[in-house]
This record gives C-alpha cells, structure tokens and sequence, in this order.
C-alpha cells in the first residue's frame, strides 16, 4: 500500500523527534500550544498563516507543535536555497519551499516563484499542511507588519487548478515569546478557527481580488487578537520595557492572572499596552531616564528585583570558583554553539536564537560528536564510552553551561549595585515614583 505523501517517512520522523528533544528542553524552558483541537485533520487541504517574530523559531516550533506523523511544508525565502546544492537538498526534505522575492532575489527570479506556486498548491490537494507568513519577513519588533496577498492567492489559485472540488481551509496562528533571545525562554503557539474558502469560490470567479482582501481581513483579524500587537512604534521601547519591568508582574498579578503563565501574561500585557494610550509625555521620558541608567549601571530589572546583599554575592562567587572548572569543560562544545552566532548576526539580531538553535542541531552536536569519538576511539579505544558520554552530556552539559553563565552574569550586577548604592538608590526612587505615577494613571 503507498503511503500518502501527507504522511512522514520513518527518516523524517526520526530526525524530528531529534530537534524537538533540543528545541522543547535546550531552547525553551515551556512550551504552549493552545487550540489545537481546531487545526484540521491531517489529510484535508489546509494552509496555517502566521505571524513572523522570530526567524527559522517560529516555523520550526510550529511544525514540531503537528503530530509527528505530518509532513508540513513551508514556504522559505529563496535566497538560503542558493548556499549550496547538498543544503538545497536537505532543505527540500524538510519540505522548504522557496519563494522569491525581488528586495532579495532580484527580478530574474521571481519567474520561480510560479513553479512553488505549482508544487506547494499540489500538495495541499494531496492534504499536506503548508506553513506561510504572510508578512514576507520576520519582524524586530512585537507588531503585525503588513500582509502581501501572495498567500491568499496560493490558495485560491489551488482550488481553480481542481476545479473547486476541495475545500481549501486557512487556520490563523499566533507566535509569542516571553524572551527573543537566550535559551530557556517561554513560547506559546495558538491556533485561530479554520476558515472555509468555500463560501468565496464564486465570489472569486467574478473578483478574484474582493475574495482574497474579504479573506485576508479574517484571517489578518484573527491573528492581531490572537498576539502582542504593540502598535504605538514612537514608545515602543518604552511599552516594551514597561511590561518586562517589575510593574508589568503587578499589573497581571492585579488583573488575577499568573505572570508565570505566559496565556496569562499576554492577556495582561495586551490590557496594559491598550491602557497606556492614556499616558501623558512625562511618563515616557520617565521610563526612557530609568533605561538609560539601567544601561549605564550595566543592569537590568531582574537585577533591581533581588535584594543587595553583600554576603549573597560573596557565596555565589565562592561556589561560581568552584564550579569554574566544570564550567569550562561545559563550554565543549556548547561555547561555541552559544557564542559563534553573536559574532555574525550584529545587523539583525532576531537570527540569534535561529542560529543559536540550528548550529547545534544541524552541524554542531553531529559534528562534535563524531570528533570526540574519533579522538578518544584512536587515542585510548574509549569507542562506545565516547558516545555514551556524549550522548548523557548533551542535556544537562548545554543547562549548566547556560544557567553558569546567566548567575556569573546576574553575581556581577549584583556587585556593581552593591558598588554603586547612590545611583541604585537614586534608580530605585524613580521607579517608584514611575509606579505610583501609573496606578493613578491606570487606575491599578
């Protein structure tokens, strides 16, 4: 019996059950997924349209969120597939398809983008899931960028091609993350409600561009409630700050929700960005005078959380001495897995985490467990005990190398406070102005 192209290899399979051990313990601490119970069943034409916040993360978390057995495809910029013909080749059996576009591209190009068109479409129809974003890039920033209509007229053009006997569905889903950067952050996907491209066919036929703009505000609409859509871009650093700040736990802890529950969080956060609309001036440049000192003591608001305490900050020290050899060792090869990508992402920093996570898993670990068993293989015979050491390392050696390195980071803010007590009293008065300023001006 063939088995349906919407269903995996075993291959495939395998490997994805490989990047979400790395991706749901190493990367991220928690991982939500809510509503899935509305993604349609596998085997039935459906394209899932999301928001774009965070690089390869976001179509990777998404995919990994599917039952195992799926074969998603997703549409990926054209650019990475001209890196080189064994890369092109994998990214083909992940199921990446390219799309073309002329800021990146050039016009050329863009001919290509008929046969993705032809391909993706095809699959569909045989009830494979494709993953699009239709703002075409990733944004820096927590807000819903522009839509292009590339993605409605994939899927309308779909139906036509089979005469509209399939009911193509679109299901809207939301990415949100508590940190873009660093490991062990939060991440939350949810699914919005399917929606049918059926009730459109003949309002396609005669306006093909009223059906598409008619669809795009549905699911455009779906996906704004469904995020952290931070509007106001002239304070935008400022809302930001402000909901990762301390005030942004008491503003969720007194609206009843768990700021440790990110569901919870965004709901809050959401509530307090629409409330600051009633801001005045001087509470933004309040905000922006605690920024600058933060940066300028070298600290930020999880530091001015905790208490100064000098014989704290002596222990941590101590035991961080103690620990420094296993730290080091720690860092082979997590250092460089860690560290390489800072090097190369300057001008875009949301590639950071991308990087962070597909170094290791595509070459890294691989390629550094391959090393280390040819190493200890020819130098003392240790075949078998070099992969077994490795293999029981990858876990708890990538944690203890993170977490090592965020208390060596949070001791030595701790001691810069302790040495600069006149300016962090001075910070902790105008946080405390800024937070009494915002419970009459939210009425908290």
């Amino acid at each position: 019996m063939t088995r349906p192209s919407y269903i995996a290899g075993y291959g495939y399979r395998a490997y994805k059950h490989y990047v979400r051990f790395l991706n749901n313990h190493i990367m991220y601490r928690r991982i939500y997924y809510l509503n899935k119970e509305n993604i349609p069943a596998l085997g039935e034409p459906c394209m899932i349209v999301s928001n774009h916040q965070n690089c390869a993360n976001d179509p990777l978390n998404l995919l990994l969120g599917l039952e195992n057995k799926s074969h998603p495809f997703i549409i990926a910029r054209g650019n990475v597939f001209s890196w080189h013909p064994l890369i092109t080749k994998f990214f083909l059996w992940l199921g990446m398809l390219p799309a073309f576009r002329l800021e990146y591209d050039g016009e050329e190009k863009l001919k290509n983008n008929e046969e993705t068109i032809r391909v993706s479409g095809g699959k569909m129809l045989e009830g494979n899931r494709l993953i699009m974003y239709p703002e075409g890039g990733h944004q820096n920033k927590r807000w819903l960028g522009d839509f292009s209509f590339g993605y409605t007229r994939l899927a309308f053009q779909t139906a036509e091609s089979d005469s509209f006997q399939h009911d193509i569905k679109i299901l809207p889903s939301a990415h949100h993350y508590s940190n873009y950067f660093g490991l062990q952050a939060d991440v939350m996907i949810q699914f919005g409600t399917p929606i049918s491209l059926q009730p459109y066919y003949e309002l396609y036929k005669q306006k093909p561009r009223t059906a598409q703009r008619e669809v795009n505000h549905l699911v455009r609409k779906q996906i704004e409630s469904m995020m952290l859509d931070i509007r106001d871009l002239e304070h935008y650093t400022e809302l930001d700050w402000l909901r990762e700040s301390e005030w942004g736990t008491i503003y969720c802890q007194k609206k009843l929700l768990n700021p440790a529950f990110l569901p919870d969080k965004l709901q809050a956060d959401k509530q307090l960005i629409e409330q600051m609309t009633d801001a005045d001036t001087e509470t933004y440049s309040l905000i922006k005078d605690i920024q600058a000192e933060e940066q300028l003591l070298c600290i930020d608001e999880n530091d001015l959380k905790k208490p100064q305490n000098l014989i704290v900050v002596l222990f941590s020290l101590f035991a961080q001495l103690l620990l420094l050899p296993l730290w080091i060792v720690s860092l082979y090869p997590n250092g460089i897995h860690y560290g390489v990508p800072k090097l190369f992402l300057r001008t875009d920093p949301m590639f950071e985490n991308s990087w962070t996570l597909i170094i290791p898993v595509v070459v890294g670990i691989p390629f550094f467990f391959l090393l280390t068993l040819l190493i200890c293989g020819l130098a003392w015979g240790w075949w078998w005990q070099s992969a077994l050491w490795m293999l029981l390392a990858i876990y708890p050696g990538s944690l203890f190398a993170w977490y090592e390195w965020c208390w060596m980071r949070s001791t030595w803010h701790q001691l810069r406070m302790l040495t600069h007590k006149k300016a962090v009293s001075a910070l902790q008065e105008k946080r405390h102005n800024l937070f009494e300023k915002l419970k009459i001006t939210l009425k908290i």
